[in-house]
Formats: structure tokens, sequence, C-alpha cells
């Protein structure tokens, strides 16, 4: 894995060269051929940008980490699930009680149980219980439109016409419009849903304006901040919610080790809440005992890998940074955006454009999926990825 990525990562003059001299088809068929440009984790030749995964894999500490717990793996986890407690917790500043021993599991999920996370199969698990167990009496989930979608989603599935989904326009700036989702919450409201990045835009809020509408929902509306991308941020003011989750009793943040961390195919995910909102959520959460042991040591592994984790995080930086300049060249409009992804406006329908790209291997996401079939999103890739995607996006089709 490692001799991939730094193949990947080392290739730059090689790919220069080739751009200099080759016409797109050609430069496109040549890069094809090239070994370096199999992203990890996918066939030789695919470069798959629709996910918004990690293009660098994860971390060798979290694959070593994760290998080696498999000796240990017909015990159940629990003190190393601790252990990776310990790693959120200090990341975010967050108290947590000692057991007393790893040997005694009663202290164990006792002290688990008071620290401030919960733990999910990825944030999906935890957005979906937020969906039940705020939606069985019945109300209205604000979200913005589009976007991620997955609570209101998952209660509407779930729950059918006992929930109403309240679907509020980006402003102009493909932006949550925090006034205006304020203005939607009504008596009958029990969730407002905020991702930050949004996904599929992109685009983020401020600390502030987040914090300014936690500031107008009553105590009895769950505040959602989803921030499975806040790891990409650069804007100014753009920053994690972890402190009002931890410090108001209606706010939930969530993240992802499927990202930033890369371990998207194991599984993990964690939130941060009050008292009376984890022990709304526990019901409908394994929680503790729904981690496997690799996950917890990967994740565990990634957490102090510093040097991984600033690598991935200017992998994703530097190719949005090329998707923001380039795409325009092929008649895109991008939005500029904070996450692994930017989302461009293209002329006509989106589907010709993904076609001609997949016929290559290279796939996209087309708007379709947000009903706004103008549109498409473009996950960041490694180098190579990129050339290969700007190569065919200049060939005929």
């Amino acid at each position: 894995m490692e001799i991939s990525r730094r193949a990947a990562l080392q290739g730059l003059s090689w790919w220069a060269g080739v751009a200099a001299v080759a016409p797109p088809a050609l430069w496109a068929a040549e890069v094809r051929r090239v070994s370096s440009v199999q992203g990890v984790g996918v066939p030789a030749g695919t470069v798959r940008l629709l996910y918004n995964e990690n293009p660098l894999g994860p971390s060798p500490l979290a694959l070593k980490a994760a290998s080696e717990a498999l000796d240990g793996c017909n015990r159940y986890p629990m003190a190393t699930v601790f252990s990776l407690l310990e790693g959120i917790c200090a990341l975010h500043g967050l108290s947590l009680a000692s057991p007393g021993s790893a040997a005694d599991l009663g202290a164990l999920f006792e002290a688990f149980e008071a620290s401030s996370v919960l733990l999910g199969a990825g944030s999906s698990e935890i957005l979906q219980a937020v969906a039940l167990a705020w939606g069985l009496d019945g109300g209205e989930f604000v979200e913005a439109s589009p976007g991620y979608g997955a609570v209101g989603s998952a209660a509407q599935s779930m729950l059918g016409e006992r929930v109403r989904r309240v679907a509020v326009p980006l402003t102009p700036e493909y932006r949550h419009d925090v006034e205006a989702m304020a203005g939607a919450v009504t008596p009958r409201t029990r969730v407002v849903v905020i991702t930050n990045p949004n996904n599929p835009t992109g685009t983020a809020l401020t600390l502030a304006e987040i914090t300014r509408l936690a500031d107008r929902l009553d105590p009895k509306t769950l505040l959602v901040v989803d921030e499975a991308y806040i790891d990409f941020a650069e804007s100014p003011g753009v920053m994690s919610a972890m402190g009002l989750a931890a410090s108001r009793p209606n706010v939930l943040v969530t993240r992802t080790f499927s990202k930033i961390h890369g371990l998207a195919g194991l599984r993990l995910g964690y939130a941060v809440a009050s008292q009376p909102v984890r022990e709304r959520l526990r019901p409908y959460l394994l929680n503790m005992l729904g981690v496997n042991t690799a996950v917890v040591a990967a994740a565990a592994a990634s957490l102090a890998d510093a040097d991984y984790l600033m690598r991935s995080r200017q992998v994703a930086v530097a190719a949005r940074t090329q998707l923001l300049a380039k795409l325009p060249e092929f008649g895109l409009k991008p939005v500029p955006g904070d996450a692994p992804f930017v989302w461009a406006k293209v002329q006509g329908d989106c589907g010709p454009l993904v076609q001609k790209l997949a016929r290559a291997d290279v796939l996209i996401a087309g708007g379709q999926r947000w009903q706004l079939p103008g549109y498409v999103r473009i996950s960041t890739g490694l180098p190579a990825e990129m050339d290969m995607l700007f190569a065919t996006l200049g060939a005929k089709a």
C-alpha cells in the first residue's frame, strides 16, 4: 500500500512530461496503461471519484494495527474500545472518567456510558438512530436541499407519514440558509440538521452561524451537525461545533473515520452529545458492542498518525484546488467549497458527461441523485487520478 502511494505522489514529473507532448486522447490512453493510476482499493484502470472516499487508503499504522488485532478477534474488544474512546476524548478536549482497571468490564461500561461519546457503524448508524428516537412520535425534520438528507430520509422510510421532511433551499451561494432554516421551525419540529461542509455542494457554515441557529432553537428541538468533512475545511471561521455539543443539551455532533482516516470499509463513526440526548439514543445503538476488533485498532492507530492525517488533508486540498482551477477549461462552473469533492454546474444535462467519463472508467456522481441533473459532484483523488480525469474531460467523445 505504501509503495503504491509513494509512486502516485512522486510521479508528478512524469505526468507533466506526458501533458507537454501528448494530445488529450493519447494522454488518456497512456495514463490508462500506467499502474500508478490504479486507485487504492479499486480495480486497475479505475478512477473512482464517486463516493468521496479517501484516495490514499488507510494509514499504514492503522493497517498494521488492524492486522495484529485479528489474532484476538475471538474476544470482545471492550478494553480496546475504551482505549479508542480515550483517544477521541483527548482529540476534542472531553473529560473521561477512568474505569480503574481494564479487566473490570462493569467499570468499563460505566465509564463508557458516562462519557460524552456514542459509537456507531459509521456516523450513518447514529443518524439513523436520531431518525427513530426523535421521529417515533411524529413531527418535522428540517434539512437543507440539496443536502445529505440522511436523517430525514431515514425517518420517512422507517416511519412513513408520521414524519414530514421540510427541505429548505440553499442560498444562491449554495450554502445552508440559516435564517430560512430557523424560520422553518414550528412547534412540530423535532430535528434540524446541518451538514458541515455540506454534501453535495461542499460549502460550509462558520461556527458563529451555527451558534446563531442553535440560539434560536427550543431546547426540545435537536440540532444535529454532521461533520464528516470538517477536517478538510480551510475557510475562515469554519470549525467544529464540538464545543456546542459538549455544552448544550440539544446539540449532537457526528464524526466519521470514513473520510480523513480512510476507513470507510471498516465502518466506524461517533457522536458527542449531552447525557439526555445520549440516553434517548442508546436503545437504538449497539454502541460499545457494535464495533469490531479490527476497526477499533485501526481507528486508534490512525488517530495517533499525525503524518498520515496531514498527508490525507494535503492530497484532498491540492486536488480540490486543482479542480476549482481547471474545471472551467472544460465548460464546468465549480462551486468553491471546503470538502474533499467539488460541486460543479455543467452545460445542459450532466448525463452525457458522466457517461463519457464512465466509458473510460472515470466515475463521478451525476446530479440526478439530488434531482439536479445540471450538476456533477467530483471527489478528490491522487495526482495521477486527477490527470486521468482532466485527460478524459479533454478527449473527444
